[in-house]
Formats: C-alpha cells, structure tokens, sequence
C-alpha cells in the first residue's frame, strides 16, 4: 500500500522566537510562544518541574504577561492539551481515495509507529497527561477527550471493515477499539520497548481483527 504524504509540521517549531523587552507582538503570537515554551518543557522534563515564572523567562516575559494570557497553571495546561490535540491531527497520513478499512488500520498503526520514532516529545507530553488524570480532574477531563477522539477514529474504521467484510465477522467494533487503543497506548507507555516490539504488537492486532483472512 502507497501512503499519502504526511504532513511534516513539527510541534514547537513554528518559528516564533521569544521576544526582546521592546518587542510588541499580537496576542496570538504571544499565546502560541507561551504554549510551545510549556509544552517542550513538559516533554523534557514533566509536570513536576513546570514552573510559569519558568516559561515566562523562556518566552522573554515578565509573570504578569503571562497570567494576562493564562490566568492560571491549569489554564496553560489546558491550552498545551489542545496544541497536542492540533498536532496529532497534523501530522497524521491523510486518508486516500478508495481506502479499505485494513489500509486505514494500517495507516493509523503506521501514525503511531511514526510518532514513537520520530516525535516522542508529543508521547512524552501525552504519557504526562495520562500519569496526572486520575489526581487531577482537569487533566483527566482534557485526556477523556483525547482518547474518545482516538477511540472513535478506530471503532469506526472496524465497523467498516466488518461491513466490508475484511474483518471478522464476529467482531465487536467498540469492544475491540477499546482493546486496541489500550494496547497502543501500552506500548507507547513502555518506554523500554524498540520499534521492531512495537511494529511487531501492531501486527498481532491486525492479525487478530482480520482473523482467518490472515
């Protein structure tokens, strides 16, 4: 199978640099320099060591600048939430004309191989989110989201595969969506494991979904 070209925007590298003290920019681009700021410095080293005063030098702001555009932690927090959200969105394979359901499963399994090898910053930044949910009521709402977007992206690439066919025919979409979905995210979790366990994990889904047509 060709895939279509991804898109190749990274996260964090929109070319805005932090601005010196006689800088004025739009509020926008402040924001956006805020965020990027926060998010790298998630992805390299956690909640734990976020601090706004932090992401305020980083940015080239003073703390007051930056509560004006997040008033509080959790708002910036938020707002790295959605940035991640954007840039999952982006960097996907664009869908192709007359693709099956097993191209489209292969081709979101292929996204999550592509995103372990070449963008860890944005599992590590989710991994982050994921580790605070279930302390923290905000996050976990702002995670909800991000997996049921997830979650219904391939419950209904088996829905219609099963339609088509190509899938077992005993298949439960939602119940084997959420299997999948948490054996990815397993995978994205454990650190430890290479690219060929990963590859090789998506291959045994695949193997199990398709069923005697294997």
């Amino acid at each position: 199978m060709t895939l279509a070209k991804r898109t190749t925007r990274r996260p964090g590298t929109t070319g805005s640099k932090p601005a010196s003290g006689r800088t004025r920019l739009h509020a926008e681009v402040r924001s956006q320099m805020i965020v990027e700021a926060a998010y790298k410095a998630i992805a390299k080293e956690g909640f734990e060591k976020l601090r706004t005063r932090d992401i305020a030098r980083l940015v080239g702001i003073n703390i007051a600048t930056l509560h004006h555009h997040f008033a509080t932690k959790q708002d910036l927090v938020a707002a790295v939430a959605n940035y991640l959200q954007s840039h999952f969105r982006l960097e996907r394979t664009p869908v192709v004309d007359n693709e099956t359901a097993l191209d489209a499963l292969e081709r979101q399994l292929k996204d999550a191989i592509f995103y372990y090898r070449k963008r860890p910053e944005m599992l590590a930044v989710y991994r982050e989110l994921v580790g605070r949910a279930p302390r923290d009521p905000m996050i976990r709402k702002l995670v909800q989201r991000l997996h049921d977007a997830w979650h219904a992206d391939v419950e209904e690439t088996l829905r219609k595969g099963k339609t088509e066919g190509s899938f077992r025919a005993d298949l439960d979409p939602k119940a084997a969506a959420g299997v999948i979905v948490s054996t990815v995210w397993g995978l994205i979790a454990h650190v430890f494991s290479s690219p060929d366990d990963f590859a090789a994990g998506f291959h045994e889904l695949t193997r199990w979904i398709v069923g005697h047509k294997a």
